[in-house]
């Protein structure tokens, strides 16, 4: 499975918005992480690398054998996601990002995309 910025990008915006700071269960994620063009498991699958990226305060099952998350149920953005979100969520920022690297969006590293939404976003406030 593929990681899409974008997915994360929209799991971020959801979890800024969101009134309640409680636990979500697999119900919450089904009926309200739902992603026009995204399955169930791929947003599961996006749970789980941004909790790995700490983007996420999730709450984890691991596997009973080893150190292996299986399943994780979220409730806030921590202060990396916060940090990430800020950069990413001027959608003409967002946007201009996608124009900058053109055809490779889909597999940029996560670590350069936010370099090129701090240089944006030090150019937008004159600091370039």
């Amino acid at each position: 499975m593929r990681r899409d910025l974008d997915l994360v990008r929209d799991i971020l915006l959801f979890f800024e918005q969101r009134d309640s700071f409680s636990v979500m269960n697999d119900g919450d994620i089904e009926r309200e992480l739902a992603f026009e063009g995204f399955s169930c498991q791929e947003v599961a699958y996006h749970l789980r690398l941004m909790a790995q990226a700490n983007l996420i305060v999730v709450e984890t099952i691991r596997s009973s054998t080893s150190d292996r998350i299986i399943k994780v149920y979220p409730f806030e953005l921590s202060w990396d996601g916060h940090e990430f979100l800020q950069l990413s969520k001027d959608s003409s920022r967002w946007q201009q990002l996608k124009r900058q690297v053109g055809d490779g969006f889909k597999g940029i590293t996560f670590d350069i995309a936010k370099a090129i939404l701090i240089s944006l976003a030090k150019a937008q406030v004159g600091l370039a």
